[in-house]
Formats: C-alpha cells, structure tokens, sequence
C-alpha cells in the first residue's frame, strides 16, 4: 500500500514536470500571458496602494495608512489609526469612540490648520468637558483617506472590535459613489483576499497557460467592451450600513452615521483628470483607458479662476489642480465665439462644439445666449451619451447641466434687478449635475436615502443630517473642495455628533 502512495505522488509529480516544460514551450511560441488584466485593479487602489506614500497595499483592504507616521499632517500609531498609541487592555474608565470613514474624518491638514480642528478631536474635547475628571473620552480614529462603506464594513470585522468601543460614528459615501475601474471593490477585495495564492501559482507556467485557455477574458489588457464600475452601488451602501448596524446592536453599540454634505458648485466629471498621465510602478497608466478618453475631452468649463479662493476658503493644492486641469481655449472670447460658431456649420450636433460657444458666450457676459447653446449642447449630449450603460458615459453630460447652472447663477447675480434668470433653477440644474457626477468624490441622493431607510429601521443608530446643517449654516463656504469641510464646517460636524450623543442611544446619562 505504501509502495503504491509513493509510487502515485511520484508519478503526479513527473507528470507536473512535464506540463510545466510544455507549458513553457507553450509561452515561447505564444508569447507570455499576464495573471491580471491591466487596469482592473481599480486605479484609486494603485493610486493609494503604492503611489501615495502615505499609504500601503493591505491584503484584506486594498491599502491602509502606514504605521507610526509622523509628519505635520498626520501621525499614525502601531495599530495604522489616527493619534497616539492605543492602550491595551482597556482602561475601566474609558468611554472609547471608533471613528470609521474616509478623508474628512482623518482631517489631513486638508485646508486646516492642524489635525486638532477636525471633528473627530473636537468632539472628543467637547466630551471631555462633559464627563470631567470621572471618565475619558477616547477617541479611536480609524478613518483612512479614500476608503468606501465596503472597507469600513471589513475592517470593523477584522479589527475595529478588538478596541472595545463604547460607540462607532460612520462617515462615508463620497468615495463609494466614484469611478475607479472595471470591477466595483466588492468584487477586487474579494479576489484581493487570493492575490497571494496567486502570485505564488503565477511563477508558474502552467498556471498561466491554464488560466489564459480557461480565461480568455483575462488578457494583458481588458476588454473594450467592459464597462467602468461604480466603486460601490447604492444597494450595496445600504448593504455594508446594515451589516454594520447589526454587528452594533449584537454588542448593543450605538452606532452615529453622518450623511457627508457636498457642493454643488464643484466642477462636474473633472475631479480625476489631474491624474489621467499618472504612471504605476510597472510604468502603466493608471487611469483605465475609457475613462482617460472621457477625461481628455477637449471641453470648456464656466469656471472662473479669480474666484476660486471666495468660493472653496484656503483651497488646497489639489483643488488647484483639477481647476488648472480644464481645458482652455487660446483665443480671447469674441474670437472664440466666431471659431466655433463657425465649427458648428460643419458638425452642428456635437454637444463640445455647442458647449464651448455658449461657454465663450457666458465668458463674454451674453448669458442669454450662452443659455441656448449650453442647452442644445445638453440635448445633444442625451441623445449621443445618455443610452450608453455605464456611469461613466452617462456622466459625460453632467458637464453640459453644471455650465447651465453656473451661466444662470452668473446671470441672476448681473441682471439681479429684473430676475430675469431663476436662482432656484441654477441649483436645480447644479444638484443634477451632482448626481451623475460619478467622476468626482462626492456622494449622491441615493446614497444618502440608504441612510436614512437605516436609520428608521435600527433602535440603535442616530442619523446626523449634516447637508441639511450645512445648507442653514453657510452652504458653499464651508467646504474646502469637493467634499472636505472647512474649519468652521468641522466644528458644526462636531457639534451635531455632540448633540446626538448627549441625547441619543449614544447617551451615557
């Protein structure tokens, strides 16, 4: 019987050696197969993975910050979160806050001063003052620049329990409503959990040639027909939040989700146009192909750059960035609006040609008429992009909707005697372009609906409506760009959550 065993696992294994020697000969003739197709591991986790050198690859979460970074935006500790060492075991006396989300939560120096102005420390101060010298308010910031609701929900399984928390605070939804590849990151965290397997069996030929003949699919570049992916889809929001909430009521946690507040005014399908050239370490573009050619559109924006500081206080370098990445024309105004009206008598339905006049028009300050070419470059658009299936060509005329609001918001204020343009209508127009921008980091109704529906459904979850706060309170000035809060955004963020606490499950009265 022994003989037999070894007489079998002797033969399998001459027989791998030969498929691994045909295998290779295999790759001589046809050339090498690659074990992952370019461009489908999401260009935001090659962008934090490897290239932002905060951050680190994470077998589990696609990246994480660093441990122990100290530099004068933001410190990590041993365990990869925000602020000093956390104390192990918990003290008696700690009322431990858990703060999952994305880059608002980290704070980063984003327009601020200092970390210390974000509302994750202001509100641990504010609890503080509250409990005095009996108790501690702990706070855990676990938040990590760029991560969606599909992160969070893994790492509070993986780790965030292991702190013991008294209370978790969720803020999140602006990165999971955005574009980064061909598959959404359920489906990347799910295959990133093989990728060490993976690339073990990958040094192999025969690995590779098998998976080539079963996979055709999976070639050195993908697909043209597949479609760019949503990063995560509002079922799937609504999703990950429940299982969330549900891990909370099973430890009878309260659990404080924020809706995050966004602007309308941000520049619609531009955001990622700044890192279209960027390069991976394998000297790859990272930016997948398709959404390069929406980005590289040759389209004028309503933007006015003089008012940038008014509009976004102490805009970052980023912010900057993406304004300085629009195109621009090099003709003065009047000439512009001669070149393309001309442009127009050859190819009167293309919606660039119809935007870009009534662009020239709107610079020119004859906002009439860059009314009617900025909606016949809208009607346009829906008729060439409009049936296409993935967010990213349907995004492609939300450029067209922000230029109609930003020419009606220029109007209302120059011919604000007669009122002759609908302020009212601008914002229309703006929020719709809001919600099909799925080319910048800002979350959408659709998202913000699955909290709401959460927060009816659970006894332990408080929902803080900070859109609703930020419209009462300032709107438009209380953000640093696209979805980042200002100091004084920060501070009313803080104050909500305080609220809540003092009177809502999270109450320690």
């Amino acid at each position: 019987m022994l003989k037999r065993l070894v007489f079998s696992v002797m033969a399998f294994g001459l027989f791998l050696l030969l498929a691994e020697g045909g295998a290779r000969l295999i790759e001589r003739s046809a050339g090498r197969w690659a074990d992952d197709a370019v461009g489908l591991s999401g260009w935001q986790a090659k962008f934090f993975g490897s290239l932002f050198n905060w951050h680190e690859g994470d077998p589990e979460l696609l990246w994480r910050f660093k441990p122990n970074l100290a530099n004068r935006y933001i410190q990590t500790n041993s365990t990869h979160t925000i602020g000093p060492e956390i104390r192990s075991p918990k003290p008696p006396t700690s009322f431990r806050i858990l703060l999952l989300g994305d880059s608002s939560p980290v704070g980063l120096g984003l327009g601020l001063d200092s970390y210390d102005l974000s509302f994750g420390p202001q509100l641990q101060r504010r609890l503080q003052d509250l409990y005095g010298e009996h108790q501690e308010a702990e706070l855990i910031n676990a938040a990590v620049s760029g991560y969606t609701s599909e992160q969070l929900v893994r790492y509070l399984e993986l780790h965030g329990w292991g702190f013991e928390p008294d209370v978790v605070i969720l803020y999140c939804g602006n990165n999971d409503a955005s574009i980064s590849g061909f598959q959404n990151d359920r489906e990347l965290m799910r295959k990133q959990r093989l990728s060490q397997l993976r690339a073990l069996l990958s040094r192999t030929a025969l690995y590779r040639v098998l998976r080539a003949a079963l996979a055709p699919g999976c070639s050195s570049a993908p697909p043209r027909e597949m479609a760019l992916q949503v990063r995560v889809t509002p079922e799937q929001y609504g999703e990950n939040l429940a299982t969330i909430a549900e891990q909370c009521h099973r430890r009878d946690c309260p659990l404080i989700i924020v809706k995050p507040p966004v602007p309308l005014r941000w520049p619609a399908g531009l955001q990622f146009k700044p890192f279209r050239r960027l390069k991976g370490s394998d000297g790859q573009l990272i930016i997948p192909e398709p959404l390069a050619e929406c980005l590289n559109r040759p389209i004028r924006y309503c933007l006015d750059r003089e008012r940038l500081p008014s509009w976004y206080h102490n805009a970052d370098k980023v912010t900057r960035l993406v304004y300085a990445s629009a195109y621009r024309d090099t003709l003065p105004p009047t000439e512009a609006v001669s070149y393309y009206a001309k442009q127009l008598e050859v190819d009167s339905q293309s919606p660039i040609l119809w935007n870009n006049l009534g662009v020239a028009c709107w610079e020119s300050m004859r906002y009439a008429e860059a009314d009617s070419c900025l909606r016949k470059a809208r009607q346009e658009s829906v008729r060439a992009f409009d049936s296409l299936p993935d967010p990213a060509s349907q995004a492609l005329g939300t450029v067209f909707l922000f230029n109609i609001g930003i020419n009606l918001m220029s109007a209302a204020q120059y011919d604000s005697a007669t009122l002759q343009f609908d302020t009212a209508l601008a914002i229309a127009y703006l929020d719709s372009a809001l919600q099909g921008d799925y080319l910048s980091l800002r979350v959408k109704r659709s998202y913000l609906e699955q909290i709401d529906s959460l927060g009816e459904e659970w006894e332990n979850v408080t929902v803080v409506d900070m859109p609703t706060v930020f419209a009462q309170n300032g709107g438009e000035s209380l953000f640093i760009d696209h979805c980042h809060p200002t100091a004084e955004g920060h501070r009313l963020i803080a104050q909500e959550i305080f609220e809540a606490m003092k009177t809502g499950p999270a109450s320690r009265e």
